[in-house]
């Protein structure tokens, strides 16, 4: 397994990348220092079918008396407030004694590691929990740095807190079983690293790497995963709480797709909005001319390599429904948008109060296909 250490004082953790590594999992646990006996798994049915009684016999193993499961929809959709209310019942339930302190693991994409974290932030203000990703878009984002919350309101994470995982653990082998179209979607998010935080990971998908990663290619996997984790890994240390603005650059392709996302009403996946994002955020960049057109096009090349799309065609009123879900960003400020953008391979640059015509425009052309 390939270790990468999240260095946050008291708050780090290691994440561990590899294959077919999710039978040793309790092993790995009690490695780390982890010394619960109880457990509460939240996985969504089909993840839990595959594996659950795996990670429940892991955990036995290692000396987990007693491992309880709950399970929540797969959907982003599902992630919202009546799901978290009741995965908190569920722990109540399960573990009623008030000095009762269960490992909270959390086996699934992001929706599980959103809730289920969100959920062991607030039990007993805060109890341990472990990512343990089955999606490629968990494995290389949304598990590691904290970040944990549910839909609200019609906006998109509005309910969350920062807390960081005991430990995240990448099985890639896990990622067989996925379709097609939720292994690009994780290609999705590797390519927004490549665009904004790494020159070299973006040339080196140019090179063929993103046909190895659809084709689940097992050292590309690796290799790929491991180096997004790094990049968010450094940026999580510079900035853990995001009130720096350094950890803006993760948002690149969200303000947009997040919105897109929503207002869809979810007929298109996590990275297929964002995939959607980015362009249309590099178009914004164009317009401002902080890139060249040649960078727009390279990208553009590599999202439909990808098999990703650069536009949805919705019903005639999501043009002002993104509008609106966009305004709703948490990032934005008294009615100034924040936009990432890039500005060279592998370089990023915020622009705040962008000229909303310009902004208009690009969703416009998002919204062409």
């Amino acid at each position: 397994m390939t270790r990468i250490n999240v260095d946050l004082g008291p708050r780090s953790y290691p994440v561990r990348i590899g294959h077919g590594t999710l039978a040793a999992l309790g092993s790995i646990l009690r490695e780390d220092g982890i010394r619960q006996t109880e457990a509460f798994v939240v996985t969504n049915a089909c993840v839990g079918s595959l594996y659950g009684s795996l990670v429940c016999a892991s955990l036995e193993k290692a000396g987990f008396t007693r491992v309880a499961q709950h399970e929540i929809p797969s959907t982003e959709a599902g992630k919202n407030w009546d799901e978290f209310t009741k995965t908190c019942a569920a722990l109540i339930e399960s573990f009623p004694d008030a000095i009762s302190t269960p490992l909270v693991v959390l086996l699934g994409g992001g929706v599980v590691g959103d809730l289920g974290g969100f959920a062991a932030a607030v039990f007993r203000r805060g109890t341990p929990f472990v990512q343990i990703p089955t999606t490629l878009l968990a494995a290389v984002d949304s598990s590691v740095g904290g970040k944990v919350a549910v839909n609200f309101g019609g906006v998109k994470n509005i309910m969350g807190a920062f807390s960081q995982p005991r430990a995240v653990l990448c099985d890639l082998s896990l990622l067989s079983t996925l379709p097609p179209r939720e292994i690009r979607s994780g290609v999705a998010e590797i390519v927004k690293y490549g665009a904004v935080c790494s020159a070299d990971l973006f040339e080196q998908l140019e090179a063929g790497a993103i046909e190895k990663l659809l084709a689940l290619d097992a050292s590309t996997l690796v290799d790929v995963t491991s180096q997004c984790v790094q990049l968010k890994a450094r940026v999580v240390e510079q900035d853990e709480f995001d009130r720096k603005g350094i950890r803006n650059v993760l948002n690149f392709g969200h303000t947009i797709g997040h919105a897109l996302e929503l207002s869809a009403d979810y007929a298109l996946t996590h990275g297929e909005a964002i995939s959607i994002g980015m362009i249309a955020a590099a178009r914004i960049a164009l317009e401002l001319k902080l890139i060249r057109a040649e960078l727009l096009a390279r990208l553009r090349d590599l999202v439909r390599r990808g098999g990703l799309p650069e536009t949805f065609a919705g019903p005639a009123d999501l043009f002002d429904r993104t509008l609106r879900a966009m305004r709703m960003d948490k990032k934005f400020r008294d009615g100034q948008n924040l936009f990432v953008l890039p500005c060279g391979l592998g370089e990023w640059v915020q622009r705040e109060g962008v000229d909303w015509e310009i902004v208009h425009a690009a969703v416009r052309e998002a919204l062409a296909g």
